[in-house]
């Protein structure tokens, strides 16, 4: 069937001139729902027409994420309270009652009327033929009685808005109590944080002078060598402060696992899957540029946001090559066993980052997770085979699935008897909380990061280590 959305630059203008923020919002979330688009790429092509026009769009915004955070709530409680079904409505109509839903449910101080007006205006454009079933469903929805809207009364799956096979996966690997404080720390907004060269500036230095430029920041959660930013990036990123203390948009987490690689000067370095070079550029850094870097990745257009990334930052160390992680080492033969240093950041279910990326909620499925799995396995097998005796290999994911972490690299231990965990505890800041589990799982190799815990996207790192006596057969 073909899309009736085109979302050229021209509409999108269009619509952000005459304020239409609903119709964009319903454009966008379409795209998303059922042309298999994602929502941070929509978002960068909206938000960039209307900085072209001097003007912000913190309510599309509000309503393309909130109303993706929370589709499946959303769902239940159009089957709970209109006695409709969302799955049994075309495509057009679907969006537009989740939108006008979550407006009524979720949103502040928006009128009952123009959520319902709006939303049969736009399926009047769309398809008139379903604007009076809008109508009749978005006005039995707004006068429900408020107890029924009332979450609190509802399953734990359906107050975090989270399907059976991602709520699952949360209570089967950490029980009823820690799966339900894990999604409610999803719900909540957070910051962006940002990555800066500590030898170039201090941290409370760097806030400072971004405070002058107009720019609030605070310290992160864990990371000394980055800040937290509230707001927009535009200023930050347009600010000669970006450029000139080598700053970079990157999660705590994933900085943490340059952390615990520690690659020092000198060193040969592999990132498989690197794009777009958040760890190759960090790991230059914490090595002042003097190690040498080969940032591998399957995407070559992606390879190029490496690239631009490491000179837009001055590094010299690093270079890049297109290749599929899970045969890097048949397509560098020469270079096997030569590595100091190989990272993998393998493709996953993504679970620890619906905090920031709502798709994700709706669109991972079970026979996805499945499918993911042997491929993680050929990826960290295949970059095993380039770790020199005595080098480290460094497996992480940003997921919260035992499957995908703790279970491969067991599985992975037992076929390559050269590799053992290490301990990494000396390698975690002081400001990661530590109790007597966590702390034996860290001098076991590995640490989990959690949304609840360490206010941080959902990250999983293992630090394991090749014997220094080579075995041939690996």
């Amino acid at each position: 069937m073909t899309s009736p959305i085109k979302y050229k630059k021209k509409d999108i203008i269009k619509l952000i001139e005459t304020g239409n923020e609903r119709e964009l919002c319903f454009q966008m979330l379409y795209q998303v729902y059922f042309d298999d688009a994602f929502s941070n790429l929509i978002l960068k092509k909206t938000d960039k027409a209307a900085a072209s026009l001097g003007k912000r769009l913190d309510f599309t915004r509000a309503m393309l994420y909130g109303t993706l955070t929370y589709t499946f709530t959303i769902d239940f409680l159009i089957r709970h309270i209109t006695k409709e079904e969302p799955e049994k409505m075309d495509p057009i109509t679907r969006t537009i009652i989740r939108m006008a839903v979550w407006q009524l449910q979720f949103g502040e101080n928006i009128p009952d009327y123009a959520v319902t007006d709006s939303s049969v205006e736009i399926a009047k454009k769309y398809n008139h033929k379903v604007s009076g079933y809008v109508n009749a469903v978005v006005r039995k929805y707004a006068s429900a009685p408020e107890a029924k809207k009332n979450l609190e009364q509802y399953k734990p799956g359906i107050r975090t808005s989270l399907k059976p096979e991602i709520y699952g996966i949360f209570k089967k690997d950490y029980g009823k109590s820690r799966a339900f404080d894990i999604g409610m720390a999803f719900l909540k907004p957070s910051g962006t944080t940002v990555r800066f060269d500590s030898s170039k500036i201090e941290q409370k230095k760097i806030i400072s002078e971004l405070k002058e430029a107009g720019i609030f920041a605070q310290p992160a959660k864990i990371i000394s060598d980055a800040i937290e930013i509230s707001g927009g990036l535009k200023g930050l990123e347009n600010s000669d402060i970006y450029s000139k203390y080598g700053m970079f948009i990157q999660g705590e987490a994933a900085m943490l696992a340059s952390l615990i690689a520690s690659p020092a000067e000198g060193n040969k370095i592999l990132d498989c899957c690197s794009a777009p070079g958040g760890k190759s550029t960090h790991m230059a850094t914490l090595c002042h540029d003097n190690c040498s870097i080969l940032s591998c990745d399957i995407n070559d257009s992606r390879l190029e946001l490496v690239k631009e990334n490491a000179e837009r930052l001055g590094l010299k160390s690093i270079s890049v090559q297109c290749c599929d992680a899970s045969k890097i080492s048949k397509e560098n033969k020469d270079s096997r066993k030569s590595f100091d240093l190989v990272l993998c950041d393998v493709p996953c279910s993504g679970l620890g980052l619906i905090g920031r990326k709502p798709d994700i909620r709706e669109k991972i499925t079970y026979e996805r997770i499945e499918e993911l799995l042997p491929i993680q396995a050929s990826i960290i097998d295949s970059a095993a085979k380039m770790v020199c005796p005595g080098g480290t290999l460094v497996y992480c994911t940003c997921t919260l699935n035992s499957d995908e972490n703790e279970n491969q690299v067991a599985n992975f231990l037992a076929s390559h008897k050269s590799f053992h965990t290490v301990s990494i505890l000396k390698y975690l800041p002081d400001t990661i909380s530590l109790d007597d589990e966590r702390k034996e799982t860290a001098e076991n190799g590995m640490i989990t990061l959690f949304p609840d815990i360490d206010g941080t996207e959902g990250f999983f790192i293992c630090r394991m280590e090749k014997d220094r006596k080579d075995d041939p057969s690996e």
